[in-house]
């Protein structure tokens, strides 16, 4: 059973496979908790995200079986571990791959929950053009309900839940500082609120029955880079602090990510060296620049992503509408409609609080910054794992141009 530590209300699941840090002998699962305790210790911190098993696996190793049947695996290893399994799903390539890896391979999925803020629709309208993250609600249009309406006809009992969390967060209750624990990376207004664990009645009476109840999330696409003419597949924190571990007082709900897994490494494996292969291809090596590292751009990460998703989302229509990434995570877009219509809203209030609370306990090399403001926690990274050669190193690029320049 996972262990549990609590901030004022807020009660988190303290589950390793989602990653901790480390501050001295002190293990942490809050980020915010263990930067604090960074800062007073003037001690940088130590992230682990399953190092030991990640490090034990043979990555230049390609697996023989095919990534359906590896997806098939990983979706039957999680049905015969958990009594109810909830797929939180955004529309999106990662989880509707997680999806349809139980779903077409006649697996049970106990419930499919999409979360909407009904309150902000009202001024923005879906727009099927605008593909910048501030039009996030349109995926609900154009992904998301297409995808729940297939569920529905062809997979009937299934149950479908759709959040409209903005109830939540539009309540009249005032809310403590306590909230940016549970937040670990994303102090947005909606993280916390969107992605509840036990807050509607249907999930305190299953939680009640002591069900063993998995949240499944669809983290994430492999991180891959080239440096020094090698492949290597790595994690970064943010995207691994993605779930709300706040689980109340039921230690029976478990937060697990159908990807980045360490029960089932294989598949990140099998994912990798897709993407390896192909991007050695002859005819894709001019897309190689993608992944050079570094690449904290949020450009070449849209670009990389959406050259990837055809690889190993095999089932995931790469057409289906989508818009860019946020690109913070304190001040994220995809809270738009809540910046342009709440600012005199208690939650508002309450959101600056919590990014003050963090800004005044917390060292300043521990933020990014865009102008001169906070905008986001720096991102900490596991060890580079080797996975193979470049079979176009940089200076191959460095000559070719230097051929194309000399015909001028």
């Amino acid at each position: 059973m996972i262990s549990i530590s609590q901030f004022g209300s807020i009660t988190l699941e303290q589950n390793p496979k989602l990653g901790f840090y480390t501050v001295g002998e002190q293990r942490y699962y809050s980020k915010v908790q263990a930067l604090m305790e960074g800062t007073c210790a003037d001690q940088f911190p130590i992230w682990d995200f399953n190092n030991e098993v990640f490090k034990s696996q043979p990555w230049t190793k390609e697996p023989d079986t095919g990534i359906r049947e590896l997806y098939r695996l990983r979706a039957q290893q999680l049905r015969d571990q958990y009594d109810y399994i909830r797929i939180e799903c955004s529309g999106g390539g990662d989880s509707a791959q997680a999806v349809y890896n139980f779903l077409l391979n006649d697996i049970h999925v106990d419930e499919i929950l999409f979360r909407f803020p009904e309150a902000g629709k009202k001024k923005l309208p879906a727009d099927p053009f605008n593909f910048h993250a501030e039009n996030h609600l349109s995926e609900y249009e154009f992904a998301t309900r297409p995808m729940l309406q297939w569920i529905k006809t062809h997979h009937p009992k299934v149950k479908i839940t759709v959040h409209d969390y903005s109830e939540d967060m539009l309540s009249d209750e005032d809310r403590d500082e306590s909230w940016v624990y549970a937040a670990k990376d994303f102090l947005q207004p909606a993280h916390v609120t969107k992605f509840t664990t036990y807050h509607t009645m249907d999930q305190r009476i299953l939680a009640d029955r002591g069900k063993k109840i998995c949240i499944l999330y669809g983290i994430d696409k492999p991180k891959m880079c080239i440096r020094d003419g090698k492949w290597y597949a790595y994690f970064i924190d943010f995207q691994a602090n993605y779930a709300n571990p706040d689980i109340g007082e039921y230690p029976n709900i478990t937060n697990e990510y159908f990807f980045w897994t360490p029960d089932f490494p294989e598949l990140l494996r099998k994912q990798a060296h897709l993407i390896k292969n192909w991007f050695n291809q002859p005819a894709n090596r001019h897309l190689q620049f993608l992944a050079r590292w570094p690449n904290h751009s949020n450009l070449q990460r849209t670009a990389y992503e959406a050259m990837i998703k055809p690889l190993i989302y095999v089932d995931y229509d790469p057409t289906t509408f989508q818009v860019a990434k946020p690109a913070t995570n304190f001040y994220s877009e995809m809270d738009h409609w809540f910046y342009s219509q709440f600012q005199d809203h208690k939650l508002y209030r309450s959101w600056k609080a919590g990014i003050n609370f963090v800004e005044n306990n917390i060292d300043e090399k521990y933020f990014n910054k865009e102008f001169g403001r906070r905008v986001g926690f720096v991102g900490f990274l596991s060890p580079f794992y080797y996975v193979g050669e470049v079979e176009a190193h940089e200076a191959t690029y460095l000559k070719i141009a230097n051929n194309h320049h000399d015909r001028f």
